[in-house]
């Protein structure tokens, strides 16, 4: 996560108009604020989360998931209110926790609130240990992404791509090799970069279908 999130900050601080703009992330704060200074991007806290709410993601159902996210989220307005938010999450799945969350920031007093991905988009359920059962349930695969940000509630949505993800984990690999000194697994400079990603041991079927092993079914 922190490779990534300094990789797509990196394009953030390229392209993203600087003028009465805030950046926020909704993981990763501290990590965040360090990487924000070393872009030269201005990081303020929009929202103050309940640790003590549990994952609004894993809740079984769409209502309890949006009323988890009513209470886990505090809006601190006073630090955005007329400003431009892009607000940087790490995915996005079914679109239910993000949705509420552009809601109350616009209410709030945002100008405009941008939302850049920090991966690809999920299009391919998971079969590994991750509640994500079907297809259908995944926002990536409904008419609404075709306007996903209308959908939403947001002036625009970005993401990584999966060239971008793969890119960012193995410059994560390599350099944790290079701290461990440990030289017995190589990443090739040269060829398929996703090929060579997936040798290493991470899996992109939800992003690409390409499973790790046969699917059954």
């Amino acid at each position: 996560r922190k490779i990534i999130l300094k990789f797509y900050l990196n394009i953030v601080a390229a392209t993203q108009p600087r003028e009465n703009i805030c950046l926020f992330c909704i993981l990763l704060l501290i990590i965040l604020s360090f990487l924000l200074y070393q872009c030269g991007l201005p990081y303020v806290e929009v929202l103050c989360k309940n640790r003590y709410v549990g994952r609004t993601f894993i809740q079984p159902n769409m209502r309890l998931r949006q009323l988890g996210v009513a209470k886990k989220f505090g809006v601190l307005s006073d630090n955005f209110k007329g400003k431009r938010i892009v607000l940087v999450d790490d995915s996005i799945v079914r679109g239910n926790t993000i949705s509420p969350i552009i809601k109350l920031l616009k209410e709030s007093g945002a100008k405009e609130v941008h939302i850049r991905v920090a991966s690809p988009p999920i299009k391919y359920p998971c079969f590994m240990g991750i509640n994500i059962p079907t297809k259908e349930e995944l926002i990536a695969n409904k008419p609404e992404f075709d306007h996903l940000a209308e959908y939403l509630g947001a002036n625009s949505v970005v993401y990584l791509s999966v060239e971008g993800l793969v890119s960012s984990v193995q410059e994560g690999i390599k350099f944790k090799k290079q701290k461990e000194k440990k030289h017995d697994i190589m990443i090739q400079e040269n060829g398929n970069g996703l090929e060579c990603f997936e040798k290493s041991g991470h899996c992109t079927a939800c992003l690409t279908g390409k499973y790790p092993v046969e699917l059954e079914w």
